[in-house]
């Protein structure tokens, strides 16, 4: 598991990852008024940006490796593609993981959520962490720069995370609009969320909504997994 300590390390060890993925969301939860109230800013939907972006910081560490030569040294070793790619997604999801299941539990302690909503939150987060992960990997792939990579993708989280309900309520978005956010995995965990929140159970669309990200998630994987790494 040398390359996911190694992956792990690089990833937080720039201050904004760690801040995304272990301070901020602890600030977040301790914010009464944004979980419970109704406004546009809402707790969970920042929790949705905050995981979209350390996700991405994170799998930054795949992009420094293909820039600076890196991973062919990796190759070079007794390591498949297979072992390097999973090892590194597995890192990106560890802190990501972890802070969800802490917003999970402080939620409940703070909020009183029921065991249902505890969980349904929980499982919703983590898929849509998996979907970040490889989303941002995917993305990666297409950059032989770290610059243009960032830039192109700030622009990305910025009108996904909009078009998507995080920010303000998909009603107020026109129709044509609404259409166009279901291309991001954002779109359906908001959808997932108001869903149990809504009917206080798992239903039907929630895990409608589970099994879009998973979907995502599969083809954003097969995607990354067969650009060119080297």
């Amino acid at each position: 598991m040398t390359i996911f300590r190694y992956a792990l390390i690089k990833g937080l060890r720039h201050p904004v990852t760690l801040v995304l993925n272990c301070v901020a969301p602890i600030v977040l939860i301790l914010i009464r008024p944004i979980w419970t109230g109704e406004q546009f800013l809402s707790g969970f939907g920042i929790l949705l940006m905050l995981i979209w972006g350390g996700a991405f910081l994170m799998a930054q560490g795949t992009l420094n490796d293909k820039s600076t030569g890196a991973i062919v040294r990796i190759l070079a070793a007794p390591v498949s593609m297979r072992d390097y790619l999973a090892q590194n997604l597995l890192a990106y999801m560890v802190p990501l993981t972890l802070q969800v299941a802490i917003i999970s539990i402080l939620g409940s302690v703070l909020y009183d959520w029921n065991l249902t909503l505890a969980l349904g939150l929980f499982l919703c987060y983590t898929v849509f962490t998996v979907a970040s992960v490889t989303l941002s990997f995917a993305w990666n792939c297409l950059f032989k720069s770290k610059e243009s990579s960032f830039s192109t993708f700030s622009a990305l989280i910025t009108f996904g995370t909009v078009l998507s309900g995080a920010i303000i309520p998909l009603g107020i978005l026109p129709i044509a609009l609404q259409y166009v956010g279901a291309i991001f995995p954002a779109y359906w965990a908001m959808r997932a969320i108001d869903a149990l929140i809504s009917a206080g159970s798992m239903n039907t669309d929630y895990l409608f909504g589970i099994v879009a990200m998973i979907l995502f998630s599969l083809a954003f994987l097969l995607y990354g997994g067969k650009r060119r790494m080297v």
